[in-house]
């Protein structure tokens, strides 16, 4: 039975999690999309950005000043990367629910896999 994680509707990235591994579907990158076995996977790594929180303050300090912001909303705001074989899967991470997201699905592939993941 499969298990979809959609991490994001527009542009369409979502995760169908089957029994011997799992469908990719990344509308960010094409090149990510396909099937992926578990027992090729060697590391999947959750990275949140830091420098989010230092763009917010450079944001307000800018208003104070100019009275105009000084960036738009932050873009990302971590990745997910994949490993596997030689092959890197690098999944863009574009808002906080996306986050909580895909720290779940670190979650689920740590259970259908004998390899212990970080988060």
């Amino acid at each position: 039975m499969a298990e979809h994680i959609i991490l994001n509707s527009d542009p369409k990235t979502e995760f169908q999690l089957l029994d011997d591994g799992f469908i990719l579907i990344d509308g960010q990158r094409e090149r990510n999309n396909g099937f992926y076995a578990y027992d090729d996977m060697q590391s999947v790594e959750l990275h949140k950005l830091w420098y989010n929180g230092l763009v917010k303050w450079l944001r307000y300090g800018t208003w104070l000043i100019n009275g105009a912001p000084l960036v738009d909303e932050i873009p990302e705001k971590g990745s997910l990367d994949i490993t596997i074989g030689k092959n890197k899967l690098t999944v863009f991470l574009t808002n906080t629910d996306m986050l909580l997201k895909a720290k779940k699905l670190v979650g689920l592939l740590n259970k259908r896999t004998k390899h212990v993941f970080n988060r």
